[in-house]
């Protein structure tokens, strides 16, 4: 994934750095390099420190002004703690019904986790590969425009 400096430091300012878990999504202006990032509104109940539940209304809404705006949706991110740096089985599934969910033409998407304390970027991507969704770890290169 290929993120600009501006959207990175943007995602390091926003996110919290205390539980519970937080997310938002990822667009792109020129469909390569991630260049916007929305936080997520959701409202989050003390009960659930290690779920992200997205507010689906109010993302698919953010998503659809990006449409008129030539905006890309790339992808989805959310916070891990205690320095957990793998997709739990729940992120993995979540991340196959986003990915079959998706129209054709969208071949892949990018579900970075936001590590904490340390604030590092992990990466996945999720991609359509003979009418399967693979996931795989994949590089981060943050970027100056």
């Amino acid at each position: 994934m290929i993120i600009t400096k501006f959207a990175y430091n943007k995602l390091k300012i926003l996110i919290p750095k205390t539980p519970p878990e937080h997310g938002g999504i990822l667009g792109s202006k020129n469909d390569e390099v991630i260049t916007e990032i929305v936080m997520d509104k959701r409202v989050y109940s003390s009960n659930y420190n290690c779920k992200y539940s997205p507010n689906i209304d109010f993302l698919n809404l953010c998503i659809e002004k990006w449409c008129e705006n030539n905006i890309s949706f790339k992808g989805i991110f959310h916070t891990h703690f205690a320095g957990v740096k793998t997709l739990s089985l729940t992120d993995i599934q979540y991340i196959s019904d986003i990915m079959n969910s998706m129209p054709e033409e969208i071949e892949y998407l990018y579900f970075p986790i936001f590590v904490m304390p340390d604030c590092e970027l992990v990466c996945y991507k999720a991609e359509r590969i003979n009418e399967k969704i693979e996931i795989e770890l994949d590089s981060v290169d943050i970027i100056s425009l």
